[in-house]
Order: structure tokens, then C-alpha cells, then sequence
């Protein structure tokens, strides 16, 4: 698509599967349409910022309830041993035993593992082939079982959320639409807030965006932000709500 398209054009983002997998690449080729002066959806300086969660949850923290979110580098390991250490020490002043490892730069469960405190853990093996990459870890929720729930805004405007099971570590189901008004208050205020932080950040509100989050006792927590290709679940949308938003 870099070779045929022209200054102006608009290209938006859609069905980019394993751009995680080379993404000093798929950078490379974003590049290559800034520099033609295409208008890209979202834009760039979204991308850029929201490629790495290493980078941008932190940012988040004193605006929302973020789930804690450890950064580890396993680029000096040399054994399965040197990861497992490397993984205590991150995580040794926080009270959870169940952890979620992934990568930094990661989507559709790319490298998702799941790491009890005390256990002969699978995923060490793995982390160590994959020790180049960066890595951060959380708190496993019980309350994935209960799905994430997702909310969607389309040109700045919240419009609608979702139920969302995405398999990863958790059964996989089909998801749910939730209404505006069944969303939750903490739920809707966190996504304002994020909304109202990007628009002070980038001047602008992103064209499409989608907001993840778990709860966590009577609390919900951000576990990520989307706005490279974000699902925005079309597919489960009432008629009318649809063709407001397309």
C-alpha cells in the first residue's frame, strides 16, 4: 500500500495481524506514508504512542485506575533459572500469587502466559527463546471470567461498550453489546478521562478508540488502551445504533 498511495489519501489500519511480530518494520512503513503526506486513521502520533503498553500505562496512572503493571527486561538471562529470578524480583513486593506475562509490544494474546508464585512455570522456557523482547507483568483478575468490557468511542463521542471473552487465558465466548446506559458510572467516568487526556496530549481526540477493562473487587481497571486496529465489534450492534456510527 506504501507504493500506491498518494499525498492525501486516507488509509486507515484495519486487519494488520502480526504487526507485533515485526514491528520496528511495520514502523519503518508508517514512516513511509507520513512522509507522503498520508492521512492516516488513527494518526500517527497515536500509533506511535500506543504501540508499547511499557511506555504508555504508565502515563495512565494518575489519570485511572490502571492494573498494576511490572516492566522486566530479560535480555541478560542465560538460563530458565536467570528468568524465574528475574520475574521474583519484579514481583516480589506485590501480594497476588496468579500473574499475566506478555509482551510489551503484543496483540491477540501473542506470548500470554500465565505465572503462579511457587509453581514450575511452562512459560519460563518461552520467555527465555523470546528474551530480546521486553515484557511486563500484572496481577491476575479472577473477574476475567466475568469478560473485559470494552468501550467504544468513534470521532471523540463514547457510543456504545461490550462484554468482551477474547480466549486468551480465560474460556473463549462470544461477546455482548452493553448500552450507554448499562455501562457502568466508574467505568464511563475512566473512559472520559482517558479521552480528556488525549485531547490534552495530541490536540485532537482519536477517530476510533476502544478501552479495555477488568474488575477488580468493586473496582474496574484499565488494562489497555486500542488504537492502532481496534475491534470495535460492529458485528454485535443494534441496526439503528450501527448506522450511526459508520
Amino acid at each position: 500500500i506504501v507504493q500506491k498511495v498518494e499525498a492525501q489519501d486516507i488509509v486507515m489500519l484495519k486487519s494488520i495481524w502480526g504487526y507485533h511480530l515485526d514491528f520496528k518494520h511495520f514502523l519503518e512503513q508508517l514512516s513511509a506514508l507520513k512522509e507522503k503526506n498520508v492521512i492516516l486513521v488513527n494518526d500517527y502520533d497515536y500509533i506511535y504512542w500506543n504501540i508499547d503498553k511499557s511506555k504508555y500505562l504508565p502515563e495512565l496512572i494518575d489519570i485511572v485506575n490502571v492494573v498494576p503493571t511490572y516492566i522486566v527486561s530479560f535480555n541478560n538471562a542465560k538460563t530458565k533459572e536467570d528468568v524465574d529470578e528475574l520475574i521474583k524480583i519484579t514481583i516480589k513486593n506485590d501480594d497476588n500469587t496468579v500473574f499475566v506475562i506478555k509482551p510489551a509490544i503484543s496483540a491477540s494474546g501473542y506470548l500470554t502466559f500465565v505465572y503462579t508464585k511457587g509453581n514450575n512455570n511452562d512459560c519460563i522456557s518461552d520467555l527465555l527463546k523470546h528474551k530480546d523482547l521486553d515484557f511486563i507483568i500484572q496481577p491476575f483478575r479472577v473477574e476475567i471470567n466475568q469478560g473485559e468490557i470494552s468501550v467504544i468511542s468513534i470521532n471523540g463521542k463514547i457510543h456504545y461498550g461490550v462484554v468482551r471473552f477474547p480466549g486468551v487465558i480465560v474460556e473463549k465466548k462470544d461477546s455482548t453489546y452493553v448500552s450507554l446506559s448499562e455501562i457502568p458510572d466508574l467505568v464511563m467516568n475512566h473512559t472520559e478521562s482517558i479521552l480528556n487526556f488525549l485531547k490534552v496530549k495530541f490536540k485532537s481526540l482519536p477517530k476510533i478508540c476502544r478501552v479495555d477493562f477488568i474488575k477488580n473487587d468493586q473496582n474496574y481497571e484499565l488494562i489497555e488502551v486500542e488504537l492502532i486496529d481496534p475491534d470495535l465489534y460492529f458485528r454485535y450492534l443494534p441496526k439503528e445504533l450501527l448506522k450511526q456510527c459508520l
